[in-house]
């Protein structure tokens, strides 16, 4: 493959520039930095192998290249779109790698092929394995490495070396860890039972302990539900031992006492009656202080302060009303200002303010719509063209299928080869006629002798002459003669059974003629004499039927390619309807930046004439402001005076206006009532000589409470209500009695016998009801939960007992070891695919590595060719098996490490290499262009000269590229192209492409 045109239509900073390489010299291309070479190096590998994943946005080119064979091909790159097509336009959708090359990818087209001069230091792209199965296991030897890796990969999904590994040997690993884990459980059951037997045998023991405290529970529960029940009596029986007990306490109470005692409960409803009407009277009026006559008594010196400021007061409110009136004027020419703009053109709203507008997203947001615009310009513009495929007639007489004309072959080749046999037959049946007839042979004499020998010993045991001996003689000699007859008889009718073979074998021969000749479509030939005329025949039918096969690849082609017309016009119009979605989607944005930005709608084009006239109502409004904060600053003074004012104001508790006028109102008001306060004081001193005389009837009532309580302290009461309680009770001491004798008759009939009474009644003299309420709660929640505990042990008992009679019948141990033998059996067949799958790698490493041996001497011979031309036979080369160590002879002998190279003698060597196998891969698959960028940095002046020449030379068969940014270099190569009147050279700067005349 060589290159012959390039064409950079839209490639980075290359527009609709093109140059045709040079097949038969050395291509020199010299560009200074940012002139454009690493996109022309970029450009080169693309077209070849396509863009990288994401890179294709923009760019569109094409390469033209010839091949071995003299064939021509285009390969054209319109962003993702990508074909190649021959000579007479064929287009066709492989890549060329896959095609044509083996499978070549771009890595080990840059590994080879495009060398840098970071790329000549090393060998490690020779310890790359999918390198070396390209270069050094050429025409099938890539198999083994495919095979290997596929052995590899097989071996990876049976089993990873990783506890959470997820292959089949993993999973079958874990499995019957589960199942071992299953079964060691398992072996647990016959303890587990014992152990169920015991827990029945306890719990039977815990629902009988605590039914009995159960019981014991509810017994002592009954018990005090008992006494609670006569604690009612007895409350009351207590009652009236009380009130007879108060009976008894009065010893010594007067006759008089109660007469006494009304005398005192009269003269106090007298004192009462007495301070009631005094009451009224200090109820009539109530003192009033002076903040209720004066509300704003305290705040007098402020109302003094504020009436000497009313004057500057009313001034500032002036100010503000002026302001006030200049800012509306305002308002009225900012909203008007709306119509005197032409984009706007309606009245600006004063409650929408300008938004800080980001004037950069809108020129982005513009720039973008301008983009889908030219976009769907330009795509209107490439419509594709559509041919029309015009319906011809097709000779339906001379078609034939595949598969008859390879019948037809087929059966042409077997009557050739049944002649040919045919004729060796008959060569065989004249040889076998030829040989000479025999009735006797050796083998005839000797079985003749043996049977007369037997026939003697016979003779000789008849005769007594020799023993039994002679008679087992005579039977083997028979034997043997016998024998010896039959041979003699298979070698004399040898001849006659061979005639016999090849007459059945002809016989078999003429069948098979005839059935071939009844299904054959011609002439069948009846000797070897009439092939040629057979060949003719066979050879017309073959040239008839591949014209007939080209005629209907053309037709398929034109097919073909009016279809693929017609799918890249399907892509064009489904392209028109993505680019019209991008273009609505942006047209979108654009209305939504106007309007999150309070901006009229308006075309992208407006964006700089929306913008001047968007900072002339900023301007306006800032002036809006400014008149706005003088306002504030007026309004602030008048706040101040309004605080002050409202504070004097709130203390009158009066409905005033916040005004100058009310201050002055109330400083008035001020003066009157301060008049009205000296008659408030006069009332206020009457009320208070009423107070003193309440103060007299208090003592007087005190008086009277004090002789009350002599006459309760006769009868030991602490207060009125306890007095007449004991006097009542003293009265009525033989009913109260009457009625204690009842009581307790009754408590003994609750109690049921004299005993349980006397053990209820110094139980209830205890008094400890609350004590026995919160024991009985006590009891009764315990009681609950004793029952709740003995549903509960009565549940696990009913559990543990269908626990056992499970266990009893459970078969899961079986079933598992079934489980495990299954899986054992699955284990071990996995296990031995994987050695299977490890060895085979093994083995196919060695057999790559013995294949490799095999192809390596060969490159390393052609690269000592290329390092002597290069050095002038000063270095000779020298590689390990394995491409990882080099070294070099000079003339003496002397073995170089690397360690002690020079950097330009270590890149001759490294570029030979490069080359050598570049080359081989030419050699055995295609040539393809190599491609050099700036190899000679480290080169001095005459290195590059002998580097140079050897290029020179090796281009006139190979095509190379040479890229270099140093004036000096390209000087070198014109000298020397002149000198061997070969090489191309051109010149790139800033996206153009400048050719200067070939040497």
């Amino acid at each position: 493959m060589k290159i012959i045109d390039l064409r950079l239509d839209h490639y980075g900073i290359y527009r609709k520039a093109s140059w045709k390489p040079s097949q038969n010299s050395l291509n020199v291309i010299m560009g200074e930095n940012e002139s454009g070479k690493t996109t022309m190096l970029r450009f080169i590998r693309d077209m070849i192998f396509g863009y990288g994943r994401g890179k294709w946005q923009g760019k569109t080119g094409s390469i033209e290249f010839v091949r071995s064979d003299g064939q021509e091909y285009k390969v054209i790159r319109d962003e993702k779109e990508r074909w190649f097509e021959n000579s007479d336009h064929v287009k066709f959708e492989e890549e060329l790698p896959a095609l044509w090359w083996h499978g070549l990818n771009r890595f080990m087209y840059e590994k080879i092929f495009a060398i840098g001069l970071e790329d000549l230091q090393g060998l490690s792209f020779l310890s790359n394995d999918s390198v070396r199965s390209r270069f050094f296991m050429l025409q099938g030897g890539d198999k083994i490495s495919t095979v290997k890796k596929l052995a590899h990969d097989n071996k990876e999904k049976l089993l990873v070396s990783s506890p959470q590994g997820k292959r089949k040997i993993n999973l079958l690993i874990g499995e019957l860890d589960d199942v071992s884990q299953q079964l060691d459980a398992l072996a647990n059951q016959e303890k587990d039972f014992s152990d169920l037997q015991k827990k029945q045998d306890l719990l039977k023991k815990q629902i009988e302990e605590l039914q009995q405290k159960l019981n014991a529970d509810k017994e002592k529960d009954r018990t005090l539900e008992k006494r609670l029940g006569a604690w009612e009596y007895y409350k009351r029986a207590c009652e009236i031992k009380r009130q007879l007990d108060l009976s008894m306490q009065v010893k010594m109470f007067p006759t008089n006492g109660k007469d006494k005692w009304n005398e005192i409960m009269n003269r106090m409803k007298s004192i009462h009656d007495q301070k009631e009407s005094l009451q009224a009277k200090l109820d009539e009026y109530t003192p009033i202080e002076k903040e209720k006559v004066i509300p704003w008594a305290g705040m007098a010196d402020e109302l003094e302060k504020l009436y000497v400021d009313i004057g500057q007061w009313r001034q500032t409110i002036e100010d503000a009303d002026r302001l006030e009136k200049e800012h509306k004027n305002w308002e009225i020419d900012f909203v008007n200002m709306g119509y005197q703009l032409p984009l706007w053109d309606h009245p600006l709203d004063l409650k929408e303010p300008c938004v800080n507008v980001n004037w950069e997203e809108g020129r982005r947001l513009a720039q973008s719509v301008g983009v889908r615009k030219n976009e769907l310009y330009f795509w209107q513009q490439r419509e594709p063209e559509v041919e029309q495929l015009e319906d011809k007639p097709e000779n339906s007489d001379t078609e034939q299928s595949e598969n008859e004309w390879k019948n037809f072959e087929e059966m042409a080749k077997s009557l050739e080869g049944i002649l040919h046999q045919r004729t060796d037959i008959n060569h065989s049946i004249e040889e076998a006629q030829s040989r000479k007839d025999r009735k006797y042979t050796v083998w005839f004499w000797i079985g003749i002798c043996l049977i007369a020998a037997s026939a003697a010993s016979v003779v000789a045991f008849y005769m007594a002459m020799i023993g039994y001996a002679a008679l087992y003689g005579a039977a083997a000699g028979i034997v043997l003669g016998a024998v010896a007859l039959m041979v003699n008889s298979h070698i004399v009718n040898k001849k006659a059974h061979l005639l016999q073979k090849y007459n059945d074998e002809l016989a078999d021969l003429e069948a098979k003629r005839k059935d071939i000749a009844s299904h054959f479509p011609g002439q069948v030939p009846e000797s070897v004499e009439d092939l040629q005329a057979f060949q003719n025949l066979v050879q017309q039918k073959r040239t008839d039927f591949y014209k007939d096969q080209a005629r209907r690849q053309a037709v398929s082609w034109k097919r073909e390619t009016v279809r693929k017309q017609q799918a890249q016009h399907e892509k064009w119009v489904t392209e028109g309807k993505e680019l019209n979605e991008k273009a609505q989607q942006i047209n979108t944005e654009w209305s939504k930046w106007l309007k999150a930005n309070k901006l009229p709608e308006t075309d992208a084009e407006n964006l700089s004439l929306l913008q001047e006239q968007w900072q002339r109502i900023f301007s306006e409004e800032g002036k809006g402001k400014i008149l706005a904060l003088r306002l504030e600053h007026i309004d602030a003074k008048l706040d101040a005076f309004a605080k002050r004012a409202v504070s004097i104001i709130r203390s009158s508790g009066i409905d005033y206006p916040v005004t100058p006028d009310s201050i002055a109102d109330i400083y008035e008001e001020n003066q009157r009532r301060m008049l009205e306060w000296q008659g408030i004081l006069e009332k206020n001193r009457q009320h208070e000589a009423y107070q003193k005389e309440m103060a007299k009837l208090n003592d007087s009532w005190n008086s009277c409470q004090n002789e009350a309580k002599v006459l309760m302290d006769l009868v030991n009461a602490k207060n009125a209500e306890e007095f007449a309680e004991k006097v009542e009770a003293y009265e009525h001491h033989d009913q109260i009695l009457k009625e204690w004798k009842t009581v307790q008759q009754d408590l003994r009939l609750y109690a049921g016998s004299e005993e349980s009474f006397t053990q209820l009644w110094d139980s209830l003299k205890t008094g400890q009801y609350d004590d026995w309420m919160s024991e009985h709660q006590k009891l009764s929640k315990c009681i609950a939960e004793e029952d709740s505990e003995l549903g509960e042990l009565r549940k696990n008992q009913g559990a543990v007992e269908n626990e056992i009679f499970r266990l009893a019948d459970d078969n899961t141990i079986t079933e598992t070891l079934q489980k495990k033998e299954k899986i054992e059996a699955e284990l071990k067949s996995a296990l031995e695919e994987w050695l299977v799958y490890m060895y085979l790698e093994k083995v196919l490493e060695k057999t790559q590595s013995a294949y490799e041996s095999g192809k390596q001497p060969k490159i390393i011979e052609k690269a000592n060719g290329f390092l002597r031309e290069m050095t002038h036979g000063r270095y000779t080369l020298t590689v390990s098996s394995d491409g990882k160590d080099i070294g070099i002879i000079d003339k003496d002998n002397q073995v170089r490490d690397p360690k002690i190279w020079s950097s330009g003698t270590g890149d001759q060597v490294y570029l030979a290499i490069r080359l050598a196998m570049a080359l081989s891969f030419g050699e055995q698959i295609e040539p393809l262009p190599i491609v050099l960028d700036d190899i000679f940095v480290r080169f001095d002046e005459k290195r590059q000269e002998d580097t140079l020449r050897f290029l020179m030379d090796l281009g006139k068969t190979q095509q190379i590229f040479l890229f270099t940014c140093h004036a000096q270099t390209m000087k070198i190569a014109k000298r020397i192209g002149e000198e061997k009147n070969t090489g191309k050279f051109i010149y790139l700067k800033s996206g153009e492409i400048f050719e200067l005349a070939q040497a």
